[in-house]
């Protein structure tokens, strides 16, 4: 996929996921990050864009995690890469939590080789989440074009992808 394509696509996506489109300065900025980090761990682009839609609709703003009942890091969008300890969130800018995100589904690939992976090396991205697969990979597919049922998806990630086939059907 080329940048200029994974841009327009960006313009579109960060326009269904409820707030203000991304400018094209934007979108041409974090395809140039996506689509690097996608060849440099040969994946697809538009799952890593369906990875930062699902984690964190596109946006910057990150989330506490607790554990044992205290703040133990935080889920870094985007990609919502999960950053344990204290963190100087100046170290992470996009394109690092770009590549971290697309290292981490690489490897996850290379684990699920020839053995089961609760349907699909995508769901060792985020395990606490039974259904993130399904999620991922419906986001996707409506990035793709492709036909998807959102039945059996949450409402939220249901809504987003029903917007994404209408978005990108009209484009």
């Amino acid at each position: 996929m080329t940048v200029f394509a994974l841009s327009k696509i960006l313009y579109l996506a960060s326009s269904v996921v409820g707030r203000p489109a991304w400018n094209a300065t934007t979108c041409d900025d974090r395809a140039e990050m996506i689509v690097a980090a996608a060849e440099r761990h040969h994946l697809d682009p538009l799952l890593l864009v369906a990875v930062d839609v699902v984690e964190c609709d596109l946006g910057s703003r990150d989330a506490k995690f607790k554990e044992n009942g205290r703040v133990a890091g935080i889920d870094a969008c985007p990609m919502g890469v999960r950053l344990r300890g204290k963190i100087d969130r100046e170290d992470y800018p996009p394109v690092v939590l770009y590549e971290i995100g697309a290292k981490r589904l690489d490897e996850a690939r290379k684990r699920c080789r020839g053995r089961r992976c609760r349907g699909n090396f995508v769901s060792m991205y985020n395990w606490g989440n039974r259904d993130y697969a399904a999620e991922v990979l419906a986001v996707a597919s409506a990035l793709h074009r492709k036909k998807v049922s959102t039945s059996g998806l949450p409402k939220r990630i249901a809504e987003i992808v029903r917007r994404l086939k209408t978005a990108m059907a009209n484009s």
